[in-house]
């Protein structure tokens, strides 16, 4: 596990230098044998050039060959280097002394003889007086000379690959030294002092990469900013509630009568489940601004619209609202049962609580191509057209407003569309208020009952 973890988190310096070495030493490798072979090659094309000038001087009478054979030992041993021998004209005592026996029916030309062990390079030629000579060359004196000159054309290259490798090395890291200065620099970035990223001495290649740093700081910053001040909004809508609470259960503990006991307890009941339904509105924001984690699951549109509708009843009682459901479809649907929930059940709620007593709350719950309606209509004052969109912000209420209420149900909705993918609009109509919740289902989340 350890070493799958190295290997997957290998720099990006380490990897290039990595390749680039690999393919420079390969290269050299390349280069230096094919300059090698050439040299090698080029010494023996040389050294056979040489035999066939010997023969050339012979037989320009340049040099004059006075016996059948002669040999020509090195300077450093012993051994004889260059014979030459008249073909057709064998001598036993010089035979004796000479190392190779050239045939004479070879033609004319370049071969490679082997005598007593040793290989032998032979210049076969025939002269202007017919006679014809052999000049032959130990093959292992060649070769080392030959070894030798093509060396000393590749020992530059093999002194130069181990330069060439640091070069490279040095350049890697000197190259990618902003991508290390940038890692630093956002290293030492907290919610304290995150600040956009500066594109100086950035490269036009890590332009992209900090344009889109930047502009994730800055939602990052846009959303802490909101998460503060979601924090201190809900402090101080608590603080109040819970301060009518603590007073509340100190006119309870301080009632004489069973009577007036009985009374305080009630109002105490009211205070706790508004206190509740705070703090439940409080969470269910919480968790549309992070997302829903539910899985997509089955749900009846009649059973959720239907549940809605009871839960918020007696609400609707106290105020005289009439409360009913207009248009419901009888259909299943693979959705985020309990988001759209949570949706439904707080148009509702803020329909009923804003709807003045003996008015009219209507609920539809239908299917419309392949996008889910979630609508609910009020016979309320509505909302101010410069205000549509401001009541979408957490605990913002309209000034003057004297029902009782968080400010939070619209904005619940809000941020669940925005999570989801869904649309929300609120629109005031000649009867009242209509909010509509659109949410787009799958090409298979419907079926029909």
């Amino acid at each position: 596990m350890d070493t799958h973890q190295s290997r997957t988190h290998r720099s990006m310096t380490a990897r290039l230098t990595w390749w680039i070495v690999c393919v420079v030493v390969a290269l050299s490798v390349i280069a230096g044998a094919a300059s090698f072979a050439a040299a090698y090659h080029e010494a023996n094309r040389l050294q056979d050039g040489h035999l066939g000038e010997i023969g050339a001087l012979i037989d320009a009478k340049k040099l004059v060959l006075d016996a059948n054979a002669v040999a020509w030992q090195g300077s450093r041993d012993s051994d004889v280097r260059l014979v030459i021998a008249r073909l057709g004209h064998p001598s036993e005592g010089e035979n004796a002394a000479t190392p190779i026996i050239v045939p004479a029916t070879l033609p004319d030309g370049l071969h490679n003889l082997e005598a007593h062990g040793k290989r032998w390079r032979v210049d076969v030629r025939t002269l202007h007086s017919g006679d014809r000579i052999a000049v032959a060359e130990l093959s292992m004196i060649r070769d080392e000379i030959a070894r030798d000159g093509a060396m000393r054309t590749l020992l530059p290259m093999l002194a130069l690959t181990p330069v060439l490798v640091a070069l490279v090395v040095f350049l890697v890291r000197r190259m990618l030294l902003p991508v290390r200065r940038l890692a630093s620099v956002v290293d030492l970035q907290d919610d304290a002092t995150l600040d956009a990223l500066s594109d100086k001495d950035i490269p036009n290649e890590l332009l992209p990469f900090v344009t889109s740093i930047n502009r994730l700081i800055g939602r990052l910053k846009e959303a802490m900013t909101q998460q503060r001040r979601f924090i201190a909004d809900a402090a101080h809508e608590l603080r109040s509630p819970l301060a009518a609470l603590s007073l509340q259960a100190e006119h309870l503990s301080a009632a004489d009568t069973a009577v007036v006991a009985r009374e305080r307890l009630v109002s105490f009941h009211a205070a706790i489940r508004r206190t509740a339904r705070l703090v439940e509105q409080l969470l269910a924001l919480a968790r549309s601004q992070h997302g829903s984690s539910m899985k997509p699951s089955v749900i009846s549109l009649r059973e959720l619209a239907t549940d809605v509708v009871i839960q918020s009843v007696n609400l609707a009682q106290d105020k005289h609202v009439d409360l009913g459901l207009d248009r419901v479809d009888d259909v299943d649907v693979i959705a985020d049962a309990p988001a759209l929930a949570v949706v439904l059940r707080n148009l509702v709620d803020n329909a009923v609580r804003y709807t003045p007593q003996g008015g009219r709350v209507d609920v539809s719950v239908t299917l419309s191509g392949r996008e889910l309606l979630l609508e609910v209509k009020d016979s309320g004052p509505g909302i101010p057209d410069d205000e549509l969109s401001r009541v979408l912000e957490p605990f913002y209420r309209i000034p003057g407003t004297r029902t009782m209420g968080s400010g939070l149900g619209l904005s619940i909705v809000s941020e669940t569309a925005r999570r989801s993918g869904a649309r929300f609009v609120l629109q005031n109509t000649d009867a009242g208020l209509r909010a509509c919740y659109a949410q787009p289902l799958s090409e298979q989340s419907s079926e029909i009952v």
